[in-house]
């Protein structure tokens, strides 16, 4: 019998935009939390996103900074 993927509710802020193939990293209850690889965004909204990971569902509550789920800005590192 197969086990299926843990879901996990947040709310916090995203430090980059979700990207499929990537691994999520979200700011939570003063934590910084790194994904697995996300293999699927199932919803965008200005506030609030679910997205899955190889072994995680995620629901997050964004604040307080929304938009950063839906930015159509790439995101690179500063020199």
């Amino acid at each position: 019998m197969k086990k299926g993927k843990k879901t996990v509710h947040l709310t916090g802020s995203l430090l980059y935009p979700v990207t499929v193939g990537r691994g999520a990293v979200v700011f939570s209850g003063g934590q910084v939390i790194h994904t697995s690889r996300v293999v699927a965004v199932h919803e965008q909204a200005v506030d609030r996103i679910r997205f899955e990971t190889l072994n995680t569902h995620y629901t997050l509550a964004m604040g307080p900074f929304p938009l950063a789920a839906v930015s159509p800005l790439p995101m690179r590192a500063a020199a």
